[in-house]
């Protein structure tokens, strides 16, 4: 995840490097932007290669497998020669970090407890800006070379990272449920001793997540159930619309151009952008970190609704200031300030529901067959949105304007009425308690639930009938008979 973070801010810190520049023969803003969005074409074809090998390969090979495609193409774009040369090298990473960002959140939760789930992925996305303040700052310093080195040295760094992945990674542990699904109780054993506090609550995961197995491969999960209107249907389309969403709200629109859209939209000096846009790096990591105590407190929905209407306020008072700025270019110092706060608010905002919730709920929401499917299609739907979004934003600074920002306002207002409506409470269940809600609640709409437990049913204390299991096999979006089911 440092990786990832490390990934999207340093391409809009060297791009507006004269040497840079000078080295691709003054690159268009189409060009520009088609050589950083590239790379989020290749992290979506990444994303959907992993839902075809995921549950085959476990997580942990999936992680070494797409950290060494990630690996060439860095080399590649470190050693670029060319314009050629550097869209191949970002489009092959791109397909590394795709299968990373779609494994990853899947294996953090897998391993995790339900208490910790959320808290786990914040500090996930913690390391991520954690790697994003690392290339503001590595940008910046290398900003005033005059030589190759002020942006092939910040592209090279990107290589220690996969050293530790690699080198780290054969200490991790396998995650238990894809264990328990090949059938190797015995390792799953030994990783649920290591993770949890107690032999009882060994037993207890054991035993909990072997039920859950079992109903599931009662019958093959597949991807005709994917697309068959069913649960399995509403589950992953929940997890697809949250990250398409995530990406609508404009983010990358500033992590990947902030240096840009300081210097272009807002008038401030070259250097004066970067020294912000390090400053604004580090204040997002440290409203990231704060995030992670109020994550399974608040829950999922209202930092999501709360996270949405701030985000929304913020791009309404950028656009303003931008406005005010282009229309007075004598005077747009003040405005330029100005849209620096709201920039800043906007980050902080991100940190506290978006940054992270989109990334934890494809991993939560999906039944265990289904995880790898649904968080991989998540995945995809991320990065296709961000190819957009990182595509059109040199040309919507260009030519659009402050209104670029207006439509970013509009879109965050309408996420608030969206998570109301349907997205379902998460926090401080486990994955399987999950699974129960999802069977017990057909529709769509969530806003009329009045289960004093939010709809979860009970783990324990009664023993389940033949209702209860085919509930649960629709919840799976699986349609099966009884006969089926005994049979397995």
């Amino acid at each position: 995840m440092c990786l990832f973070g490390y990934e999207q801010g340093v391409f809009g810190g060297i791009m507006v490097g004269p040497p840079f520049l000078r080295f691709f023969h003054d690159p268009s803003p189409s060009v520009l932007g088609f050589v950083t969005s590239v790379y989020d074409l290749g992290c979506f074809a990444g994303a959907i290669l992993s839902s075809f090998i995921g549950e085959k390969l476990g997580r942990r090979w999936m992680l070494i497998i797409f950290t060494i495609i990630m690996t060439t193409g860095i080399v590649i774009q470190t050693a670029a020669q060319n314009m050629q040369w550097l869209i191949w090298g970002r489009l092959i990473a791109g397909i590394g970090n795709g299968g990373n960002t779609a494994t990853a959140p899947v294996w953090h939760v897998e391993c995790s407890k339900s208490e910790e789930k959320g808290r786990a992925v914040v500090k996930e996305m913690t390391v991520n800006v954690g790697g994003f303040v690392m290339s503001n700052v590595i940008t910046l310093f290398f900003s005033g070379s005059k030589s190759e080195y002020q942006w092939r040295f910040p592209l090279g760094v990107q290589l220690l990272f996969s050293v530790v992945i690699l080198t780290m990674i054969w200490i991790l542990p396998e995650s238990p449920r894809w264990l328990l699904m090949r059938k190797r109780d015995a390792e799953a054993k030994i990783v649920l001793t290591a993770l949890a506090d107690s032999e009882q609550e060994v037993q207890e995961g054991f035993s909990k997540i072997k039920e859950s197995v079992r109903i599931e491969q009662a019958t093959k999960a597949s991807w005709k159930q994917v697309f068959a209107g069913g649960q399995a249907t509403r589950r992953v389309s929940l997890g697809v619309l949250l990250q398409m969403a995530q990406q609508l709200s404009g983010i990358n629109v500033l992590c990947y151009y902030l240096p840009l859209v300081l210097h272009r939209s807002v008038g401030l000096p070259e250097l004066t952008s970067r020294v912000i846009a390090t400053i604004n790096a580090v204040c997002f990591m440290s409203a990231t970190w704060t995030s992670i105590t109020i994550i399974e407190r608040v829950g999922r929905r209202p930092l999501l609704m709360v996270s949405a209407a701030c985000m929304s306020v913020a791009f309404v008072g950028i656009a303003v200031s931008v406005g005010i700025g282009q229309a007075n270019p004598a005077s747009h110092l003040v405005p330029g300030i100005v849209a620096t706060v709201f920039m800043f608010l906007y980050f902080i905002a991100f940190s506290f529901g978006w940054i992270s919730v989109p990334w934890l709920y494809p991993a939560e929401i999906n039944s265990l067959s289904m995880r790898s499917k649904g968080a991989s299609l998540a995945t995809a739907s991320d990065w296709l949105f961000n190819f957009v979004v990182v595509q059109t934003t040199p040309l919507g600074i260009h030519h659009l304007g402050w209104f670029l920002y207006l439509i970013y306002a509009v879109l965050n207002a309408l996420f608030v009425p969206f998570v109301y409506l349907f997205v379902v409470e998460t926090a401080g269940k486990s994955l399987e308690q999950i699974d129960r809600w999802f069977a017990s609640h057909p529709g769509w709409r969530v806003d009329k639930t009045t289960d004093t437990d939010g709809g979860v049913l009970p783990v324990s204390g009664r023993t389940k009938t033949d209702e209860d299991q085919q509930r649960m096999l629709k919840a799976f979006g699986i349609e099966s008979d009884e006969e089926d089911y005994d049979s397995d």
